[in-house]
């Protein structure tokens, strides 16, 4: 670790070695926002949850939609499929495919193979159509697929209750780590290797890490939390090889060492074979939670969610509810905490480290004025906009960027393509701005930053 720096919206307070090269020296060419949207759907509900750009320049998108009509058209069923679409490098679509059986099913994330195809991620309570088997409410599902969206194999996990997978990841030995939560009170106990079961030591809900090989078959499986409810939202594999989770957590023993309140934002870091090696909470009486994260190069982590607490943690709130930015270096002996966002409601959803250097925040706003990159302030809506936060670690500078239509954006992810063109994804309800096509209920939204 050569330096740890701090997040901080007006003024980034950073050290930096004299042999590592400053962003400051990055130009603007031409003024950056959003340049276009894209509105996918039908009649029902259709939500966009996650985004990857893929290796021929172009994009994935995963989620899950109810309608059958529409863009849809295709879709027999009238309860919630998975779908993916697939876009080329000029964002024309080359194909659209739905998965899912009579149950429930959602996708939130997809993983591109090294040999090609996808490996997909979510969660299902069906047992027929493209799912083979559920063992209880809601089961992890992932599924692989190739080039062309035809299934390869898909595999169930879960027990009794309602069982949730939110990410995935192909790990160096061609198999995946995927991760969510686990009710653990359905399950009996069931869902862990090689740790003995107390009913009174585990309770409601707990971050669930499993690892599969390239087939499907289960090498290992841990939970990890407490006596409440504890659920993880996102995990890397981080550059020392172990994998770091992060979620919220209402639990204040068993695993939980240090808790702060209500519900913590909790990290978790493990090794490559499911073991604990350290958990932090942050956060403070309220709510908080932790949405998504990554590994800055030089080994920091930068983890994006959620906080409505005003104590504890949180030095300077800014609203209700504030989008979170926590950082911690690699072995938590240093860590900084940051709210954004305006006087109301805001939230953040996911974050990404730009071919640039930037980090780009990703969250929802309710709050009317935001002061945006021109250094004006923004009248927003009555409703939820999208909020992306662009952040330059070297050279102490932060810009905001509003997607804003009449209706209600919820955004969830984003991705870089190689050209260097962002693309946010999530749903709509709006008619107007450069939401100019509305299916129904809720629509996906695709949209392009640069």
């Amino acid at each position: 670790m050569k330096f740890f720096f701090h997040l901080n919206l007006v003024l980034l307070i950073v050290g930096c070695t004299p042999d590592f090269e400053p962003f400051d020296q990055l130009v603007e060419i031409s003024p950056k926002g959003y340049k276009g949207v894209i509105v996918f759907g039908g009649s029902k509900e259709d939500i966009a949850h996650g985004v990857i750009q893929t290796k021929d320049g172009g994009f994935a998108v995963i989620g899950n939609t109810k309608s059958n009509d529409g863009d849809f058209h295709f879709k027999i069923s009238e309860d919630s499929d998975i779908f993916l679409l697939k876009y080329d490098a000029a964002n024309e679509l080359v194909w659209a495919k739905t998965y899912g059986g009579s149950g429930d099913d959602r996708g939130y994330d997809l993983v591109e193979l090294k040999q090609g195809g996808y490996a997909l991620i979510g969660y299902s309570s069906s047992s027929d159509g493209d799912a083979s088997r559920n063992e209880g409410m809601h089961d992890h599902w992932v599924i692989l697929i190739d080039e062309m969206g035809t299934i390869v194999w898909e595999k169930s996990f879960g027990f009794a209750g309602h069982d949730h997978a939110y990410n995935i990841i192909q790990t160096p030995d061609g198999g995946f780590f995927f991760n969510g939560f686990l009710d653990v009170t359905a399950s009996g106990g069931a869902g862990q290797d090689g740790k003995a079961f107390s009913s009174n030591r585990h309770g409601v809900g707990e971050f669930w890490a499993q690892k599969i090989d390239d087939d499907g078959n289960l090498i290992w499986r841990n939970y990890y939390g407490g006596t409440n409810n504890d659920r993880s939202y996102d995990a890397i594999l981080t550059s020392d090889g172990n994998y770091l989770l992060v979620g919220t957590s209402e639990s204040q023993d068993v695993d939980i060492s240090q808790p702060k309140g209500s519900y913590d934002i909790w990290v978790v870091k493990i090794n490559n074979k499911g073991k604990l090696l350290w958990e932090r909470s942050f956060g403070g009486s309220s709510f908080d939670r932790a949405a998504s994260v990554i590994e800055y190069p030089l080994g920091n982590y930068i983890i994006a969610g959620q906080s409505l607490s005003s104590d504890g943690d949180i030095i300077q709130p800014e609203g209700n509810s504030d989008i979170l930015l926590v950082e911690l270096n690699n072995d938590v002996s240093q860590s900084f905490v940051k709210n954004l966002g305006g006087p109301n409601f805001d939230s953040g959803e996911d974050l990404i480290l730009t071919q640039q250097g930037s980090i780009l925040v990703l969250g929802t706003t309710h709050s009317k004025e935001i002061e945006v990159s021109s250094n004006v302030v923004s009248q927003t809506n009555e409703n939820t906009a999208s909020i992306l936060y662009e952040i330059f670690p070297f050279n102490r500078e932060t810009k905001t960027y509003i997607l804003d239509g009449s209706g209600i954006e919820n955004p969830y992810a984003l991705d870089q393509k190689q050209n260097g063109t962002v693309v946010v994804v999530g749903s709509t309800t709006s008619t107007d701005g450069l939401f100019q096509v509305s299916y129904g209920e809720k629509d996906i939204f695709i949209a392009f930053w640069n």
